[in-house]
């Protein structure tokens, strides 16, 4: 009864409806907001007990697969696909301004981030090598993303910044896991370069270093998400997106800042599209379609969570873990270690696996 119990305060936090989820900002304990397909945007701000919709009006085509929160009032939003847009919301999610549109066919947004009202975004499509990072300054106080820049905006520039001029470029829009702001002028990003997954460190708009990251090249296979804890140990996750049960060449992790990639120990039971830590450090949690698991030794072993499936996106403010993709839920990390722990004596005994609910 005690797992049983534990399952339904799982989904007690839930909302379901044909969207699918992959844009996850939290802002404290309380406040949330999520986004997803047919142009949905949510918000919780009591724990994620209820949840408010605030649809923009107009945008019921775009698939929301990105956004951040500032506070219960501001957030900014990016939809994935032709047509990109950007848009951004200062009173609640009432009314949305439209802050950047690419109309180019084939251009592609994948993943932002945000820092002290910084914006780094990145996409497909701008070059010819089809990728490209937009900066901009001050996004609360702008209506636009007027003042942007576009790095290796040439051929001359992008060979020196230690890309072939010629070479094929890209992002997977995974669910905004694929960039991290990691100081005030500094950002990373896993770039897809010639079907290879390649770790970016960004500095003052120049890149500092590249490293391949050890995924196997394969069909809609590599890096998808990554998260860089502050004391330069950093986890990426992936694999195949078509192959979501596969567990070979799911993740990697690194000591020094990204400079060099290992391959996990034990890996993570399938595709994996988030990964996120506590802020000490402790746990480690990365989550996919088809399951989620966690790692108490800074991602190198991984344990499947038995009870948390169906998520695209995590995130642990404080105690509480955070997922969404089908459904959104919060879970306090002590009740989940503790039924995960018990979980997996029942599943180890001879009386057999527990019973599912």
């Amino acid at each position: 009864m005690r797992l049983l119990g534990f399952t339904i305060f799982l989904f007690y936090a839930v909302f379901s409806h044909a969207q699918s989820y992959r844009g996850l900002s939290v802002v404290s304990t309380k406040t949330a907001w999520v986004s997803g397909s047919k142009g949905s945007i949510l918000r919780t701000i009591n724990w994620g007990k209820s949840w408010d919709t605030l649809n923009p009006k107009d945008y019921a085509g775009k698939d929301f697969r990105d956004m951040h929160a500032f506070s219960r009032k501001k957030a900014v939003a990016m939809s994935s696909g032709d047509s990109g847009v950007v848009i951004i919301t200062r009173d609640g999610g009432k009314t949305w301004k439209e802050i950047y549109h690419d109309y180019r066919p084939g251009s592609f947004l994948d993943a932002m981030d945000m820092y002290k009202g910084k914006l780094v975004l990145v996409g497909d499509g701008i070059l010819h090598q089809k990728m490209y990072q937009i900066r901009a300054e001050n996004v609360l106080k702008n209506d636009s993303l007027k003042a942007f820049t576009i790095f290796a905006k040439d051929r001359k520039s992008y060979y020196k910044q230690g890309f072939q001029p010629d070479s094929t470029s890209s992002y997977f829009a995974a669910s905004g896991s694929n960039v991290q702001w990691t100081g005030k002028h500094n950002f990373c990003a896993i770039p897809i370069i010639d079907e290879k997954s390649i770790f970016i460190r960004v500095s003052d708009n120049l890149i500092r270093f590249r490293s391949r990251l050890p995924f196997k090249q394969q069909k809609a296979g590599g890096a998808y998400g990554f998260y860089m804890h502050r004391n330069k140990t950093g986890v990426a996750v992936g694999g195949s997106f078509y192959k979501p049960n596969e567990t070979d060449s799911t993740a990697c992790y690194t000591t020094d800042g990204g400079r060099t990639w290992t391959p996990c120990q034990t890996m993570p039971n399938g595709y994996r599209s988030g990964v996120c830590a506590h802020k000490r450090g402790k746990i480690w949690v990365c989550t996919g379609p088809s399951g989620s698991d966690y790692s108490t030794d800074a991602g190198k072993n991984w344990k499947p969570l038995f009870y948390v499936k169906g998520f695209n996106v995590c995130t642990i403010r404080g105690n509480s873990l955070w997922l969404a993709g089908k459904a959104s839920a919060r879970i306090w990390l002590k009740d989940l270690l503790k039924v995960q722990r018990e979980a997996e004596i029942n599943r180890s005994s001879p009386r057999g696996t527990p019973p599912r609910y």
